[in-house]
């Protein structure tokens, strides 16, 4: 294909390799056959992988064609199919047909338009390459610079005020991304070297006396550090590194306000926190504010642990000495909290239990390295029910641990329980689209309300986190959940494939959770889903999903099937399956309370 009409359809890209989710409107001759066309999601789609998936639907007893090629129709009018993309452009045309009648319709799929830089004639020169953004680097680091410009030229770049004419080599095409003149410089920082916001210069001999000179957008920074930050936002977190994907990348935690953080470089809008000598974390700039250089960094030493509780929960408390950088994780078997708290050293010298922490059996501590300091925290009851970590007064961090609810009669488990059931998305998040027209935010809405139904019907509180197709942001959802104490969540949703995976292959439930402590609900909803006679997808742990990350209350996110399967849409776009799906939610909800929680009496015969 030339390359001006694959730009043309270049336009209408929002992300290389991923299809736009709109439904379009129905193309019909008569009231009998229609042709509705679900993905591709617009006349021409730009597309960069060899396999793309095709869905749509009409009249149950049509018949259906996809490049010539009869394809089956589900008893909802759904049709799917796998197309092969290995040209520039590929048609796709749909054809239906019942009794005299036919619909006909042609749609492209067209690769990405060629990149403007790797046209000789286009070639763009002078452009920074890297840093692409300010950069902070500390002793040791290396500071890589690249620039593009045209072919067999010497190059030479500047650190401006600082070190002048340091040598660029050009790379092979083979190593630059195929491409010709990409040059390559570096510079290890010093022990001495102070540089504080300079410009790089990127100079280009043009004859033996005089060079071309074009000056870098970004700041560097060498050296200075570390800094001293404080955190301005409690929605603040911490990234194991600057990794990412659709659900944000691996985090170590959550912070609030107030937490003062190591500040040791910065890439890519994230400054790096240095919790040891051994152990860096990242996180996002506007999540920081910078304190005067002059700031005086913390040495600050543990106190004494205070162990108590009330009717509700277990409180620790640690005097630190100033708001620190922590990260909480879980065991099980035994049941365990573990908090480590980053930059202080241990001067615990005892620990004062009250009869009151019912839930408590122990509490330990111990530095277990250089700046990290933790408390290990062994319950007594065999699930953990949720627990939150934060400071209260001054620098005391405190560890609320709730204890396991009571259950007055065994005969019914879920009276008087508080339970969030949250539906997955809603307004304009629509999530999932199946073949036959179905949309996932739907599905869990009707699912959530059978659920909300039978929970009540067995003297439940349930907190729902949204009952019309409203868009709650995660955040509030979570707000909504905390504000009611609710013991758990359910969250439901309808699983998906991509665009490259065969919609007919793929099937069947799974469960989500990301915290061990919550595997036991994930384990018990899995189960209770494959009574359904589902096929297994599996349980997925460690997910960092936005309602899996919090630990104040056990949370499992439920994938009740594939709404891209053709059979399973059929399924969970029927109300006596939804309703089976909520029966086994409750079941699986009276077996959790059982084995867990507190059992008081036995009820009455």
């Amino acid at each position: 294909m030339k390359y001006s009409f694959l730009l043309f359809f270049g336009l209408m890209l929002t992300q290389t390799g991923f299809a736009q989710s709109v439904k379009m409107e129905p193309v019909s001759v008569s009231d009998s056959l229609y042709l509705n066309i679900i993905i591709p999601e617009e006349d021409t789609v730009v597309y960069s992988f060899s396999r793309y998936r095709v869905a749509a639907n009409t009249h149950p007893l049509a018949k259906a064609y996809i490049n010539g090629n009869e394809v089956q129709v589900y008893p909802n009018g759904a049709f799917v199919d796998m197309i092969n993309h290995v040209e520039d452009t590929t048609e796709i045309e749909f054809m239906v047909s019942l009794n005299t009648q036919n619909i006909t319709r042609k749609l492209l799929l067209v690769r990405p338009p060629i990149n403007e830089d790797l046209i000789p004639s286009k070639l763009l020169t002078n452009k920074m390459v890297l840093p692409s953004d300010d950069i902070w680097l500390k002793t040791g680091e290396l500071l890589e610079v690249q620039f593009r410009g045209k072919p067999g030229q010497t190059a030479v770049f500047n650190i401006d005020g600082f070190k002048r004419n340091i040598p660029m080599k050009e790379l092979p095409p083979e190593y630059a991304g195929g491409r010709s003149g990409v040059y390559k410089g570096e510079y290890r920082i010093m022990p001495g070297d102070h540089v504080a916001e300079k410009n790089i210069t990127f100079k280009v001999k043009k004859n033996f006396l005089s060079y071309s000179k074009m000056k870098g957008d970004f700041k560097i920074s060498l050296n200075g550090l570390p800094r001293t930050g404080e955190v301005n936002s409690d929605n603040a977190y911490l990234n194991v590194g600057m990794g990412t994907d659709r659900l944000g990348g691996a985090k170590f935690g959550f912070l609030e306000e107030g937490v003062r953080l190591k500040i040791t470089g910065l890439k890519n809008d994230n400054y790096r926190v240095q919790l040891t000598s051994s152990l860096d974390a990242w996180i996002p700039v506007h999540f920081v504010d910078l304190l005067p250089e002059e700031t005086p960094s913390n040495d600050p030493l543990t106190g004494s642990i205070r162990v108590t509780g009330n009717d509700k929960e277990d409180v620790i408390s640690l005097s630190v000495g100033a708001k620190l950088p922590y990260i909480t994780y879980q065991e099980i078997d035994p049941n365990k909290i573990i908090v480590d708290v980053f930059g202080t050293t241990s001067n615990t010298n005892w620990n004062t239990k009250h009869l009151n922490a019912e839930g408590i059996e122990e509490v330990e501590w111990r530095q277990v390295e250089n700046d990290r300091f933790r408390l290990i925290i062994k319950l007594n009851h065999a699930q953990n029910w949720g627990y939150s970590v934060g400071y209260g007064w001054g620098s005391q961090l405190q560890i609320k641990v709730k204890r396991a609810p009571i259950i007055p009669d065994i005969l019914e488990p879920l009276k008087g329980r508080t339970i969030a059931v949250d539906a997955g998305h809603g307004g304009e998040s629509k999530g999932a689209l199946g073949a036959g027209g179905f949309l996932e935010k739907e599905v869990t809405l009707m699912i959530a309300e059978k659920l909300d139904t039978l929970l009540r019907s067995k003297g439940a509180k349930v907190i729902m986190t949204r009952t019309d197709d409203s868009e709650i942001y995660m955040s509030e959802r979570k707000d909504i959940i905390l504000r009611n104490n609710a013991d758990l969540l359910v969250s439901i949703h309808a699983n998906s494939i991509g665009y490259g995976s065969n919609p007919v292959e793929i099937k069947g439930t799974g469960t989500f959770y990301k915290h061990i402590a919550f595997k036991p609900l994930a384990e018990v909803m899995y189960n209770k889903m494959l009574e359904l006679d589902l096929d297994q997808y599996g349980m997925t742990g460690s997910f960092n999903f936005s309602l899996s990350a919090p630990i104040e209350y056990p949370n499992v996110l439920v994938e009740t099937a594939f709404i891209s399967n053709p059979e399973e849409e059929i399924l969970l776009s029927d109300p006596d399956f939804q309703e089976r799906i909520a029966r086994k939610i409750v079941n699986g909800l009276e077996e959790y309370y059982l084995e867990n929680a507190q059992v008081k009496s036995v009820g009455d015969f």
